[in-house]
């Protein structure tokens, strides 16, 4: 090679240098720094757009790859397995995660100094000179291909579904290996939120940083305002500040703090009611709750247990009730379960009569329900009518504030067609519950109106499924009033 060759080769390094710095030119600023120091198992790296989470994730695979670590101690000498997760191949992978490895890999990890050389389009896994492996995969796949040998670390760009999540930390725990999440909470508060970001306050294990975008230095604040432009303030508060915020479609969007309470009991005089919402793969849920005669209600109880037959719940309801040392004036609750069971000839209310409990059938108009429950919430005078003992009824507390309208299943679709108005239909049971509570309330309620019990009694073959009462107890049932229980040798 001649002297002018040589320098020709030269400039052409510098220039490709200078066009595409490598890790030994990554200066991190404050949040990426923190995040890159930390040495806890796992590790959740939330921000907004062009904040610097995804760059700090690549960088953080890269150095486990090449097993040099200017931040923290090296726990895994080369060769290493890694996965990055990305939400697709053709847009998550190909234009965002991989890109950034590729611009951030030294050279000298690339088999004769080429990203061709060693990525495989075809395997989709990366090689670097020191036998170090990274496969790509997408939360599109089945569940079945994350599978598989052990890794020493996987970082998930974006939020990956639950059960990915959790298949792959299986494959961490042979080694004892790293996760780190790199990912702008668009989704709002899904099961990250509980899992992870407030997990982290009292799980040694698990840290979480927060990074705006205005917090990259490397970003121009005039190119923030005119990328963000149009933005709700609940979108900015995701995409600029980084922040887990309630869904967009939430549907009680009034819900606050002010609507939760420490734990009390309503005095006895209160009408007092039970609502529910039956299921058996799915969580039943029964809420306990009183109303006074400004019309307040007070949610202060709650049962929620998936898997077990009525007769199992109807002697927790029973329990329940001499716990509060009041039995409700009435129960209301989801009226499929007057549906028959083809083979049986039963049916869910029927069993709950046979058990001493009798349901008033609730009103099934999902608009009706979520918008009676919506006034309590608002209340009169901005006093609320609506209140919940955060304590002792904790699943109403979490559904509550992450009851939703269903979404579209793509953006595409969300953005060419009008909002759909209908409930998501998953972790819905105890709002499920609350909805007929309050609808078999009366719109200017005095606290002592009791519904009364259908005369449309449910039938049990040829015979009433009342049968088994006297005339006195069945007039007493359908009044919602007292009830004498055997079982537990009390009479309400």
């Amino acid at each position: 090679m001649t002297q002018t060759d040589m320098f020709s080769s030269l400039s052409q390094q510098l220039k490709t240098a200078a066009l595409r710095p490598n890790i030994n030119g990554y200066i991190p600023h404050p949040k990426q720094l923190a995040f890159h120091t930390s040495q806890s198992v796992g590790r959740q790296f939330i921000g907004g757009n062009r904040s610097g989470k995804t760059v700090a994730g690549a960088v953080e695979l890269i150095n486990m790859m090449r097993g040099v670590d200017p931040f923290k101690p090296v726990k895994f000498e080369p060769p290493v397995a890694v996965r990055a997760v990305g939400v697709d191949f053709l847009d998550g992978v190909d234009k965002i995660m991989l890109p950034e490895i590729a611009r951030w890999t030294p050279p000298s990890m690339l088999k004769n100094g080429s990203w061709e050389d060693s990525y495989s389009k075809a395997a989709r896994t990366l090689t670097y000179t020191n036998g170090s492996t990274c496969d790509f995969m997408s939360y599109e796949q089945s569940i079945e291909k994350f599978a598989g040998t052990s890794r020493n670390g996987i970082w998930f760009d974006e939020e990956p579904p639950k059960d990915i999540f959790d298949e792959c930390l299986m494959r961490l725990i042979d080694v004892g290996g790293r996760w780190w999440i790199s990912e702008t909470p668009v989704e709002g508060m899904t099961w990250t939120y509980d899992t992870i970001y407030l997990a982290s306050r009292t799980n040694p294990v698990v840290e979480v940083f927060e990074v705006e975008t205005d917090e990259n230095p490397y970003i121009n604040p005039t190119e923030i305002d005119n990328m963000q432009m149009g933005l709700t303030k609940e979108e900015k508060q995701i995409r600029r500040q980084g922040k887990y915020v309630a869904f967009e479609g939430l549907i009680y969007k009034m819900i606050g703090d002010r609507h939760f309470i420490d734990p009390f009991m309503p005095p006895r005089e209160w009408l007092h009611f039970a609502m529910m919402d039956h299921g058996l793969a799915n969580p039943t849920c029964w809420l306990w709750a009183a109303v006074n005669e400004d019309g307040t209600i007070i949610v202060y109880d709650e049962h929620y247990v998936s898997g077990e037959i009525v007769s199992w719940h109807a002697a927790r309801v029973h329990e329940k009730n001499t716990e509060h040392q009041r039995v409700p004036d009435y129960y209301v609750g989801d009226p499929s379960i007057k549906n028959s069971d083809p083979i049986t000839g039963t049916s869910v209310q029927i069993e709950y009569v046979e058990n001493g409990i009798p349901i008033i059938l609730g009103n099934n108009d999902r608009h009706a329900g979520i918008n009676a429950v919506a006034e309590r919430l608002i209340g009169v005078q901005d006093r609320p009518q609506l209140f919940i003992c955060k304590q002792t009824c904790p699943w109403l507390t979490w559904e509550i504030q992450r009851y939703r309208w269903a979404r579209w299943a793509s953006k595409r679709m969300a953005f060419d067609k009008n909002a759909k108005e209908e409930p998501h239909k998953k972790d819905d049971h105890a709002c499920d519950a609350l909805r007929y509570g309050v609808a078999s309330r009366p719109r200017l309620d005095n606290g002592t109106e009791i519904p009364e019990y259908s005369d449309e009694t449910p039938r049990h073959g040829a015979d009433s499924a009342y049968d088994t009462f006297t005339d006195r107890e069945l007039t007493r049932m359908r009044s919602g009033a007292q009830y004498v229980d055997s079982n537990l040798g009390i009479e309400y």
